[in-house]
């Protein structure tokens, strides 16, 4: 019975039994992160450039700040979702994607 709840603690700590693969990503480098303080920082620039009166340098800074806020989001929900890319500009769940492939296989050994 301990063995079993430590398994359910260790489970719970990684995800909730999601495969290693989920695990050892989330683990890793954050590019939304990147973005979400360059974004911030840009964004603090262009309050900046306001304040020295320089509206120009403030738009472009303001529209590269609100460029990498929505790359940051972008990031962080692929992340999150644990989606791989598919085609052009489709992404789908990695277990969608691993279930196809493992059904494809399948019937490649069948026939």
């Amino acid at each position: 019975m301990e063995a079993s709840g430590g398994d359910e603690r260790a489970q719970a700590a990684f995800g909730g039994g999601r495969d290693a693969g989920s695990a050892k990503a989330r683990a890793g480098f954050h590019l939304g992160r990147v973005f979400q303080v360059a974004a911030y920082a840009l964004l603090l620039t262009a309050a900046v450039l306001l304040y020295l009166r320089r509206p120009e340098a403030a738009f472009l800074a303001a529209g590269f700040g609100a460029a990498l806020w929505f790359l940051n989001v972008r990031a962080t929900l692929i992340r999150k979702h644990d989606l791989v890319k598919v085609g052009g500009r489709n992404y789908r769940p990695r277990s969608e994607v691993e279930a196809d492939a493992g059904e494809d296989s399948g019937e490649d050994a069948v026939e």
